[in-house]
């Protein structure tokens, strides 16, 4: 039987299944659902859930192991020191990720390095997306950060964009793809032969990269 943790909400309607970064498999119900009805969704989900947990995996494995970083798709060899007289945090030197972490401790190493990840996410994927829109002559709402279970990005017809931080991890011209994937959806809400000649404007090898990003477990939206 899977192990995974018990949570109700109060305006939960059915009984669904989430998977934390960590892998953590949370089961929400409603109130007053048993146990034994519980146990029953999760065995009859156990392939969706072994899937989505390979998928995780297989994303975390490819950017992060415990020795190497990978970053915009160079491969650093971590480096842990602890030194009051240096900034907390992490700098990129030649061919080394040095990691000054706040305490020795795996959780505040980890912590660094997914604060890290993010913040470098966030200042090259956010201006390369307008310059890209720019470009394209489109124009979205607002863009979100996060880390997806399932997707590499995805755009709502509301025109906001949504992208997994993780893709600091390739390099630029895979996130290039993928910003340019999303942002014609802007045009085209679909998959169409349209669509791709679109993407094909702007990414000539999107055929690569696109199967590249498939290796690796994710979709796009």
């Amino acid at each position: 039987m899977i192990t995974y943790t018990h949570k109700t909400h109060p305006r939960s309607r059915s009984i669904k299944i989430r998977i934390g970064p960590n892998g953590e498999i949370v089961v929400v119900t409603p109130q007053f659902v048993s146990k034994r009805k519980i146990d029953k969704f999760v065995i009859q989900s156990e392939f969706w859930i072994n899937q989505q947990l390979t998928k995780l995996t297989h994303m975390q494995s490819f950017g992060e192991t415990k020795n190497q970083l990978m970053v915009f798709g160079e491969k650093y060899q971590k480096e842990i020191i602890f030194n009051s007289n240096s900034k907390i945090g992490i700098k990129i030197h030649q061919h080394k990720a040095i990691i000054n972490p706040i305490e020795n401790s795996v959780e505040k190493i980890t912590s660094e390095v997914t604060r890290f990840l993010k913040s470098t996410a966030e200042r090259y994927i956010i201006p390369r997306t307008n310059q890209l829109a720019k470009k394209m002559s489109l124009e979205f709402n607002h863009i979100t950060l996060r880390q997806q279970k399932t997707r590499w990005g995805s755009c709502s017809s509301q025109k906001n964009l949504n992208f997994n931080w993780r893709l600091v991890h390739c390099s630029p011209n895979i996130i290039d793809y993928v910003i340019i994937h999303e942002l014609s959806h802007l045009k085209y809400m679909n998959h169409s032969k349209k669509f791709w000649e679109m993407v094909e404007i702007y990414d000539s090898e999107y055929p690569k990269h696109r199967g590249w990003l498939k290796r690796h477990g994710l979709t796009l939206g």
